[in-house]
């Protein structure tokens, strides 16, 4: 008989407010991510587009939140994302709901846990015996010890895929004549064991790993194609979403400046050599080392980059007006987080502001 995942029923909020704290992203750029990064992200082995990553975040979102079972969390998912998220393996996507929703509940007795350290400060590891245990939690089944040992560090369930044993607690007298010696060697799969943290359950954007926020803004300005002429339209409704801050900005994130020559006005001649036609990028630039925002030696492409990231700065602050040639969306970051300290100009002031057209 299959075994269901099964919220723990003292506190399921703790379950689904750390889920929610997650950030989706396509396959490819949770790959890019260094481990410390990837810890607050959702992805999918296999999918390439983040609004199929979303798609999978909601289902799951939605089947925690109502305690679902298996069955009732699969018509959720579009044929698309079917298709995309293992075809016709059932069991790969039940790998996928089991192992998120158990994630999502070990965090939530984790935080449980932590809190409870003083009058319950020994942990242990509830194992389920039968036919199914793996080797990693039967090698690890009986484990009681202080809450601050060491062994904490990498043995947080879930412990592997599917994984069905559980974090439990036990007050001193509770764990005498329980507490385990010598723990056993026996490693968690690659990738689990590893404690939540305490800032996992918060959605403010400063309370991400940087590198986790900056390609989570540039998944989302990369994966809606749209999304200019959404922005565009919201000059004139006035309505925006509260999160539609974040597709400007992660549109501002992959922007690049156009190749083809403008025409320079006159009074910005001295900025492109006395030409009456140059690169947009170009202008600026040279305008900005003028001005002493940058040091002399930037090149074009370092440019770029630094208008980019500047949009990446979770602590930023996005406007989206009618600018003389249409919408514009700028962006006030943060100097010392879009310009490295060695390519800042005398005149460099505390914000960076950038403007996307």
């Amino acid at each position: 008989m299959p075994w269901n995942i099964e919220a723990n029923p003292t506190d399921p909020e703790q379950a689904i407010a750390w889920f929610r704290a997650r950030l989706p992203l396509p396959d490819p750029a949770y790959r890019t991510l260094s481990e410390e990064a990837r810890r607050r992200a959702f992805f999918v082995a296999g999918l390439a587009q983040l609004d199929l990553v979303q798609e999978a975040l909601d289902a799951l979102d939605a089947a925690l939140a109502k305690g679902e079972t298996f069955e009732q969390f699969k018509p959720r998912l579009s044929e698309r994302i079917q298709r995309a998220w293992g075809g016709a393996s059932a069991h790969r996507l039940r790998t996928i709901f089991d192992t998120n929703l158990q994630s999502a509940y070990g965090a939530g007795r984790w935080k449980a846990a932590d809190e409870l350290r003083q009058e319950r400060p020994y942990w242990g590891l509830s194992v389920v015996l039968d036919g199914r245990t793996s080797r990693i939690c039967l090698n690890l089944a009986g484990v009681v010890l202080p809450a601050d040992h060491p062994f904490w560090n990498t043995h947080i369930p879930p412990l592997h895929y599917r994984c069905r044993t559980a974090l439990v607690t036990y007050s001193a007298a509770q764990a005498e004549g329980r507490i385990t010696q010598r723990p056993p060697d026996q490693p968690p799969l690659e990738g689990f064991g590893r404690p939540p943290g305490r800032e996992a359950w918060s959605p403010e954007p400063r309370d991400y790993h940087p590198e986790l926020w900056r390609a989570y803004l540039r998944a989302l300005g990369q994966g809606m194609p749209e999304a200019d002429g959404y922005l565009a339209g919201l000059v004139s409704t006035r309505q925006p979403k509260p999160t539609d801050w974040m597709l400007a900005a992660g549109r501002v994130a992959v922007a690049v400046f156009p190749t083809y020559p403008i025409k320079v006005r006159p009074r910005d001649r001295a900025y492109s050599g006395g030409k009456k036609q140059a690169s947009s990028r170009q202008v600026h630039l040279a305008k900005r080392i003028a001005e002493g925002q940058l040091a002399p030696n930037i090149i074009e492409e370092d440019y770029e980059e630094m208008a980019q990231l500047g949009a990446t700065d979770p602590e930023a602050g996005v406007l989206l007006y009618a600018g003389r040639k249409g919408p514009v969306v700028g962006v006030l970051a943060r100097t010392e987080w879009a310009v490295p300290e060695e390519a800042r100009g005398g005149e460099a002031g505390p914000i960076w502001f950038v403007v996307y057209s």
